[in-house]
């Protein structure tokens, strides 16, 4: 018989993945009540962490193309979601902005996402929870300087 040299159960990628997808599906259990698609709810969040980025800056955050952040962003702006700005520089960009109604609505995100973390990290210690997060920052890290060295 041959040797499994590793087991997909104890597989570092395979963890990741399991973790991503189920605290996802979790959260997005929790934020149900906010009628927000996981779309819409994602553009607000991280525009929330980057307030008056361009719609080309919140697509390579968020991992979509140009023209559907734009689209979505078309969207949530006549919903009452989100403020474009035009950029001082460049016509044809927009600066994005979240409304005061969206602000209300990334805090209580924010909260939410704070609650869920407490949850699933409950059980470890305070000094694993920091060693934790420390060593998956340095494996960021890593995989940074992998991607900044593969384009030089």
């Amino acid at each position: 018989m041959a040797h499994r040299p590793t087991t997909f159960d104890r597989s570092l990628g395979f963890i990741f993945s399991d973790i991503s997808r189920l605290a996802r599906k979790e959260f997005d259990r929790r934020v149900a009540g906010l009628e927000l698609t996981r779309s819409q709810w994602l553009f607000l969040y991280h525009l929330a962490r980057q307030p008056g980025c361009t719609q080309s800056e919140l697509a390579e955050s968020l991992q979509m193309e140009r023209i559907s952040v734009s689209r979505q962003a078309s969207r949530l702006e006549r919903a009452g979601w989100i403020e474009r700005r035009d950029h001082q520089r460049d016509g044809r960009a927009y600066h994005l902005h979240l409304t005061p109604k969206a602000e209300r609505i990334a805090l209580r995100l924010t909260g939410l996402a704070g609650r869920l973390r407490e949850d699933y990290l409950s059980g470890l210690p305070a000094a694993r929870r920091t060693a934790l997060i420390n060593d998956l920052l340095h494996v960021k890290t890593n995989l940074l300087q992998m991607e900044a060295n593969a384009h030089r």
